[in-house]
């Protein structure tokens, strides 16, 4: 059956129109749900904190801004605030579902439980306190804001996420003497001990070479620029040393800083403490010393 073109042209304007009106549509589904999740602002929902102090730097808080803290004595990962005197005096913080603000990663947090039974909240590793001084017999946790808690008996410091060293204490053995001593040493963020080699004591004018080739793969360098670090650590006693081409290796106080391979990685593990490897002996980084 013949067609007008009148009717031709017709059905065609109205195939086109019906098109532009369901692009139109399908547009403004699009906007809709554009529009229905907004960016979230990661900031101001987390649940931890950064603050800034002009002595300490930056340190974490809680949502409400009261000061986080680690403890030395928790370099093996666990909670050793379990005295009666303790306990009370640094609370432990927990956080059921942590927000982090973009400076921070939800990654390098967790939860441990207490040996009574309690939820601690990590970081890198670290349990986290806080601290609530007693006054008239009654603990009171310090108002937001403030870092009373920073440096007591120099095994208590806030927690700045850049340190790139932190102090430890434990019980440590001897590998000479076979006697025990607790020692407060350092170790990285998380956790891995420290050590200083006699040698380099003795031939400062070669530090670069006094541990290559086998001695370098058994006590790995800590190759580090200088870092973010408790307060109570000296800050102009960090320097560095180049080797191994243009690698910089963190020293402290004249003792350039080094892994032991026999700690295998693991927090709080310290078997080369005064070891004897082939005439050469190596100690804990004592920052006494």
């Amino acid at each position: 059956m013949a067609h007008s073109v009148t009717s031709i042209l017709t059905r065609f304007r109205s195939l086109g129109l019906g098109l532009a009106l369901a692009a139109a549509l399908g547009a403004g589904t699009t906007s809709c749900k554009k529009d229905s999740a907004p960016e979230v602002d990661q900031d101001a929902v987390a649940n931890v904190k950064l603050a800034t102090s002009a002595t300490l730097g930056t340190y974490m808080t809680d949502a409400s801004g009261n000061t986080l803290y680690i403890f030395a004595r928790d370099v093996d990962g666990t909670n050793n605030c379990t005295s009666a005197t303790c306990m009370p005096l640094w609370p432990v913080y927990y956080e059921a579902n942590i927000k982090v603000p973009k400076a921070l990663k939800a990654e390098d947090f967790g939860t441990k439980t207490t040996t009574d039974g309690r939820q601690q909240t990590t970081y890198r590793g670290w349990p986290l306190y806080y601290y609530a001084p007693a006054t008239a017999g009654v603990y009171t946790r310090e108002a937001p804001g403030t870092t009373g808690g920073n440096g007591i008996g120099g095994i208590w410091h806030v927690l700045n996420p850049d340190y790139g060293v932190v102090l430890a204490s434990k019980t440590v053995v001897d590998k000479t003497a076979g006697t025990s001593s607790t020692k407060t040493f350092l170790t990285d963020i998380n956790g891995r001990t420290l050590y200083y080699f006699a040698k380099d004591n003795t031939s400062p004018g070669t530090l670069p070479t006094n541990c290559t080739g086998g001695c370098a793969a058994i006590w790995p360098a800590l190759y580090m620029g200088k870092p973010a670090m408790p307060s109570t650590l000296v800050a102009t006693k960090f320097t560095t040393l180049t080797r191994d081409g243009n690698r910089e290796q963190l020293v402290y106080n004249g003792h350039p800083l080094y892994y032991y391979a026999g700690d295998a990685a693991t927090r709080g593990r310290v078997e080369g403490h005064n070891l004897n490897d082939s005439g050469d002996f190596w100690f804990v980084a004592d920052p006494a010393r």
